[in-house]
């Protein structure tokens, strides 16, 4: 019997229909990015290619600051997300309450962004209150940190996800293989179930850099004194309205996001030919 993928042409074919799905999805999003290269902007009758919105952009001190808070926010989310996202996909396989620890992991997808961000701002708020009031302790003022709890909730359940679909194709038994002959419990997951895992935890970590870099309601109500360039582009949009450099920005959010995308397409359509 033939694999499903033993038709070349087939499989090509499978992969352009994932590549016209994609791009037609992101079609608005292209034509954003296609106008913010205009150099008379949105609506203008002619069309003449310019990147000095984007030059102009790298040179706004204030764009450059929220670009920092930005990576950096997104680097420490994946730093804390990734791990947590691995341990509970473990946990569940291992666990014998399935259901309601899958409810609580996918609990956080079903609140709004805007009521789970309002009662983190309350909770914390009030947490800060009661450590300063008896113990002096400015622990939970809205900082880095409460923007880093806000986007853990926010990226958590969709790394569990994407790791839990990627070790249902792994056997169990081969961990204990490896540890009847003798290696610890973190050789025997490094060295037999990442290898086989690797894919999901690569594009887990893709799915949270976006996530984390497109985030704004939690980031809006949590960051504390910083902007990250969501937060800056609508705070900006709201004060100055659409402008050449507004489709700039969201041009460079959207570019980021299809890079990242598209490097993860590119990585499993090598592997799939390897």
């Amino acid at each position: 019997m033939m694999r499903e993928y033993g038709n070349p042409w087939a499989h090509r074919a499978k992969w352009l229909y994932l590549i016209f799905v994609v791009v037609a999805l992101m079609s608005p999003v292209l034509h954003t990015v296609t106008i913010s290269f205009n150099e008379h902007g949105f609506g203008a009758a002619d069309y003449d290619f310019t990147l000095v919105y984007y030059f102009d952009l790298f040179r706004n001190e204030e764009i450059l600051a929220a670009l920092g808070w930005t990576f950096w926010l997104a680097f420490v989310v994946v730093v804390v997300t990734l791990p947590m996202g691995i341990l509970s996909a473990k946990f569940y396989q291992t666990t014998r309450w399935k259901v309601p620890f899958l409810l609580l992991m996918l609990a956080p997808l079903f609140i709004p962004a805007d009521i789970m961000a309002a009662a983190l701002l309350v909770y914390f708020k009030t947490l800060s209150r009661f450590f300063s009031d008896t113990f002096g302790l400015e622990w939970f003022d809205l900082s880095m940190t409460t923007a880093v709890i806000g986007q853990v909730l926010w990226c958590l359940p969709y790394v569990f996800v994407v790791v839990l679909v990627t070790m249902a194709r792994y056997h169990a038994e081969q961990t204990e293989a490896a540890r009847i002959c003798g290696a610890t419990a973190w050789r025997a997951f490094w060295d037999v179930e990442f290898p086989q895992i690797k894919a999901g935890v690569f594009s887990a970590t893709a799915f949270t850099v976006i996530l984390s870099f497109n985030e704004y309601t939690r980031t809006n109500f949590l960051k504390g004194g910083f902007e990250t360039f969501p937060t800056y582009i609508v705070s900006y949009m709201l004060n100055t309205g659409m402008t050449p450099e507004t489709y700039a920005m969201s041009g460079l959010v959207s570019m980021t996001s299809i890079v990242i995308v598209g490097a993860v397409l590119l990585l499993a359509l090598r592997k799939e030919q390897a």
